[in-house]
């Protein structure tokens, strides 16, 4: 068939689809009443109306519509008026993506453009999407260029007040983030509106952690726990500092109990590590055993998969034992002091809890305080022995 034709319907809905052993992918057209414009055909069959034009002597080409939801009228019409946006000095490509990106609201930004690329790059992009119930409610029908610093920080303040200042902060992060990516990607032009404003001072860092009575209740009543995979992820947390998601999600395959050790391929920080596993936690995975067919070592109640809410079951130990206002995390800072209070240094503390920067392990300094108190105490006795008795005056 002729490559040029004057478009019309029943020209177009003869035109057979592209050959299959075909070295190109598409069959092309051409209108001999619209230069420029273009059908393009596909090895299925699917059509569709294509523009071709050059601007700043590159040559460029931009999709109009499919066929048959646009017809050929409408394609010429929409052809005619990119070749006018040409003439005039205008690329019409950029020009449409430009109307896009003025209509695209935040909430088909993220469904569409963030959440994908949050999921293919970040390992906390769950979080962010349980960030984002938050965050759409409030945004996600306004257009990205309709949003504005002042409402931002409205929300940023209003989140301070309602939760903390933590919370407050990563949900403005993660705002900034977006709008940065939106404007790194052509969706929207002109400054990022969360820049300026400034990151709540936050002081949410807490010392909650087991005292000697509080240990004891807590680990008779992980012994009358019914469910005992989430009991001993409790004992196995409690053990080894490790962070709770570490814990929940550790694999059979990277613990070596004969090298009394576990490897982490993903952590926090981005890095893999090892943790060294002490004698109780050695003897806790060894009586735990691995079941046939169990990848996890603290495995949840659907074949295959680990224990993925812990809280419910957590909530029941806390009030069998009698504790009130700890967290699952707290686990992880009573590890640290159990170590502190023993005789480890910072220095050591930093490694055993994966910290990357020293400065989260200063948070123990105060226990590490008290050692160097009692070490010093003990100085001093020692001198106080060592000192001949004063004669007694007659």
């Amino acid at each position: 068939m002729n490559r040029q034709f004057r478009f019309n319907k029943k020209l177009i809905d003869a035109l057979p689809p592209h050959p299959e052993d075909a070295k190109s992918k598409e069959s092309e057209y051409s209108d001999t009443e619209v230069a420029g414009l273009r059908i393009i055909v596909s090895r299925r069959g699917r059509k569709y109306f294509l523009f071709r034009y050059s601007f700043d002597g590159a040559k460029r080409s931009m999709k109009l519509g499919d066929y048959p939801q646009m017809e050929v009228a409408d394609a010429r019409h929409r052809a005619l008026d990119c070749r006018r946006q040409v003439a005039t000095g205008t690329d019409p490509q950029a020009a449409a993506a430009a109307a896009a990106a003025s209509q695209l609201t935040l909430r088909r930004f993220v469904i569409d453009d963030y959440l994908p690329h949050a999921y293919a790059t970040k390992r906390s992009a769950k979080d962010d999407e349980g960030r984002m119930r938050n965050i759409l409610p409030e945004f996600g029908d306004l257009q990205l260029s309709q949003i504005s610093s002042h409402a931002i920080q409205q929300f940023h303040d209003r989140l301070r007040v309602q939760k903390c200042a933590a919370t407050a902060n990563r949900h403005l992060a993660l705002l900034k983030r977006c709008f940065n990516l939106a404007i790194i990607w052509g969706k929207l032009d002109g400054a990022n509106p969360v820049r300026g404003i400034r990151m709540h001072q936050e002081n949410n860092q807490r010392q909650r952690y087991l005292s000697g009575g509080e240990l004891r209740s807590f680990l008779t009543a992980l012994d009358e726990e019914p469910n005992r995979p989430l009991a001993d992820a409790l004992r196995f947390l409690l053990m080894t500092g490790a962070r709770r998601n570490e814990a929940l999600m550790a694999r059979w395959d990277s613990i070596d109990l004969d090298k009394g050790q576990w490897f982490l391929p993903n952590t926090k920080s981005g890095k893999s590590r090892f943790i060294l596993l002490n004698d109780g936690a050695i003897e806790l995975l060894r009586q735990c055993g691995r079941p046939a067919g169990h990848v996890y070592v603290f495995p949840g109640k659907n074949v295959g998969e680990p224990i993925c809410n812990p809280y419910k079951g957590f909530k029941r130990v806390l009030k069998r034992a009698g504790i009130r206002d700890l967290r699952i995390h707290d686990l992880r800072h009573s590890f640290a002091s159990l170590a502190i209070n023993n005789g480890a240094t910072l220095y050591e503390v930093q490694h055993l809890l994966g910290h990357a920067d020293s400065k989260t392990s200063q948070r123990y300094a105060h226990m590490a305080s008290d050692n160097l108190r009692k070490a010093s105490a003990q100085v001093s006795a020692v001198i106080a022995q060592a000192r001949p008795q004063a004669e007694s005056v007659a």
